[in-house]
């Protein structure tokens, strides 16, 4: 999903959301967002437990938190590009790699 998709999924205004800082954002400046007393979540107010950065046409970067359904909500769920079983062969790349053993199970088709 696009940021304008998002945010008109979301009922948000950019112009509400508050910037990132000039200088690049850090793993430190997301945890201060979410530490202990969370921030609101942008499109409910519930308590956020997702934050990230998004790059608006008309207002530039702003971070934007969200609670998990919210979260969830507005989630990527198209399929993967990549066939499963090219994905499960990077996995035992990086898995020989680093030298852990991986065993992929699979259910059994269920019967019709």
């Amino acid at each position: 999903m696009n940021v304008t998709d998002l945010l008109r999924s979301l009922a948000l205004d950019p112009a509400d959301l508050k910037p990132t800082p000039h200088r690049q954002a850090t793993a430190q400046d997301a945890a201060e967002r979410l530490g202990p007393d969370p921030l609101p979540c942008a499109a409910c107010g519930t308590p956020a437990r997702s934050t990230r950065i998004i790059d608006t046409p008309s207002h530039g970067r702003r971070w934007l938190e969200l609670c998990r359904d919210c979260m969830l909500a507005t989630a990527d769920r198209r399929r993967p590009t990549e066939p499963l079983a090219a994905t499960l062969e990077v996995l035992r790349d990086a898995a020989e790699q680093v030298g852990v053993t991986v065993r992929v199970l699979v259910d059994s088709p269920k019967a019709a």
